[in-house]
């Protein structure tokens, strides 16, 4: 096997133990703590630090559809950013997806769990969308996830995403993979 194979054996297989295990990344907030004062009857409330964990885990195809939806919002003109106002613009977009770009990282880290199995109609499962916990992780994300951070997540969200396997997939399944009939012309003058 040449270099260049077990290289890319090697990066495929460390790429597979990634996403099998997730990857974890902490974010610093704040809570409030009560503490009872004379015998339970009053609280004294303090905002203390608090380390939070996050796992992104491999999405599923409902989650990636989620993610992507957002993604293709993200549109920026190169053009505009080579300009003489590209200060000026890269403001202009941090303005219009500093929030979406939150959103990505919370939809990432809730993955399937966005879903919320009920009891639907009929007997059968129904599920809702669990909006209140997607807007709770956006805000604190929006709150204290910086530039730097969010490049790394991003980067370790595309990664998640192995959209090498997707597409492959895809492939798989499409009308011109070389395993598919052949058509062949029929002579009308025979």
């Amino acid at each position: 096997m040449s270099d260049e194979k077990k290289a890319l054996t090697q990066e495929r297989s460390e790429l597979n133990a990634l996403i099998g295990r997730g990857v974890s990344f902490e974010v610093e907030d704040v809570q409030v703590q009560s503490s009872p004062r004379f015998f339970g009857l009053f609280e004294k409330k303090s905002i203390v630090p608090v380390t939070r964990t996050f796992v992104i885990q491999e999405p599923t195809l409902g989650t990636l559809d989620r993610l992507s939806a957002e993604w293709v919002e993200m549109a920026i003109d190169e053009e505009e950013l080579k300009g003489e106002d590209a200060m000026y613009q890269a403001r202009l977009l941090a303005k219009k997806h500093a929030l979406r770009c939150a959103k990505v990282i919370a939809l990432a880290v809730l993955g399937s769990d966005y879903l919320v199995p009920k009891v639907g109609k009929g007997g059968g499962v129904g599920y809702d969308y669990d909006t209140e916990r997607l807007e709770e992780l956006t805000a604190l994300f929006a709150r204290r996830i910086k530039p730097s951070e969010l490049y790394q997540l991003y980067t370790l969200i595309g990664a998640m995403c192995n959209f090498g396997d997707f597409l492959n997939s895809i492939r798989l399944m499409s009308a011109d993979r070389t395993t598919s009939p052949i058509k062949i012309e029929e002579n009308s003058e025979v």
